[in-house]
Formats: structure tokens, C-alpha cells, sequence
């Protein structure tokens, strides 16, 4: 039985029989060194190293601006196989903020709803109405007075009474038999 060193896969038939006139019967077998073929591509490093059969190693170095996380090498196994490759994430100087994710060196990529080089933006697809501020994907910080998504419906801090409509903070549209601030008084004729 012919058998390999470590490292080496046996190629063709293993077992030679010795014949009754004392020699070997013919084989063509072979140990070949195992080999692991090319080693996984890595985004955003360089490997080097060029033997790629059992025992080799290769090394990994991320770009500039891009940072290895794993180890920064790999090596080809007994059963044809690379160790596990590192993985080079990019680097944000400033940290990507409310869940953007840092997607090359110093660029964020955020999610919806979210603007800007730090995603610290929010977006308000519909401005703000009447002095109101964007402080949140498509919410509103409205100032005193006024309310809603937009910041567009009047707050009148009594109510308008007799079909009266709140048109501007503490300000009523009356029917026209009415008057006064809330519409509360009937309105004279005449």
C-alpha cells in the first residue's frame, strides 16, 4: 500500500503487489502536494503571496482608510481549504448617526428618512409650515401655537365656538352671525 507524506494526495492506484518473480507490479501512482487554488478576493485589500498548496500562507493588507478586522493572514489546509480571510471595513472619522452604516472611508450611507455626511440630517419631504423645524424623519418641532405633522393647523386655546374655525393661534373665523375672539357673541344687525 503506498501512502503519502502529510501534505501530499495520493494520485492513482495505491496498492502494488510484489509477483511471484520478486518484482513490483507497474503503478502509476503519484503524491502531489495539495493545493487550494487561488485564495478568496478580499473588498478593499491587497494579498500577496503566490504558492497557494498546503502549508502556504498569504497575507492580507487593507487599503488606506478601510480597517482589517481577523486575521491578516491565511493558510492553505491539509483538506484543500483556506483559513478563514480577514474582512477590511471602512473607517468614519466621525460616527455614522441614527443607524447609517459607515460605507467607504468617511461616508455614510443612511437610511431612509436621514441626510447628510453623518446621516445627522433629518428629511422632511413636506417643508414645515409656519416656523416649524424639521427634527426628525417627516416630524416637525412646531412653535408655540401651532401643531400637526406640518405644523399647520392653529391652536386656539379656547375653543371656537358657534361653527367657528381656529385660522391662526388663538384666532377664530366666525359664521357671520357671530363675533368676538371665540365667536361667543352674537353679532348685532344692523
Amino acid at each position: 500500500s503506498i501512502n503519502c507524506r502529510e501534505g501530499f494526495l495520493l494520485q492513482g492506484q495505491g496498492i502494488i503487489t510484489c509477483n511471484p518473480d520478486e518484482t513490483w507490479t507497474l503503478t502509476s501512482a503519484k503524491c502531489e502536494k495539495i493545493s487550494c487554488g487561488l485564495p478568496t478576493h478580499v473588498e478593499n485589500a491587497i494579498t500577496r503571496g503566490v504558492h497557494y498548496q498546503y502549508g502556504d500562507m498569504i497575507t492580507y493588507s487593507c487599503y488606506s482608510g478601510y480597517m482589517l478586522e481577523g486575521s491578516l493572514r491565511s493558510v492553505c489546509l491539509e483538506n484543500g481549504t483556506w483559513t478563514s480571510p480577514p474582512v477590511c471595513r471602512a473607517v468614519c472619522r466621525f460616527p455614522c448617526q441614527n443607524g447609517g452604516i459607515c460605507q467607504r472611508p468617511n461616508a455614510c450611507s443612511c437610511p431612509d428618512g436621514w441626510m447628510g455626511r453623518l446621516c445627522e440630517e433629518p428629511i422632511c419631504i413636506l417643508p414645515c409650515l409656519n416656523g416649524g423645524h424639521c427634527v426628525a424623519p417627516y416630524q416637525c418641532d412646531c412653535p408655540p401655537g401651532w401643531t400637526g405633522t406640518r405644523c399647520h393647523t392653529a391652536v386656539c386655546q379656547s375653543p371656537c365656538l358657534n361653527g367657528g374655525k381656529c385660522v391662526r393661534p388663538n384666532r377664530c373665523h366666525c359664521l357671520s352671525a357671530w363675533t368676538g375672539h371665540d365667536c361667543s357673541r352674537k353679532r348685532r344687525p344692523g
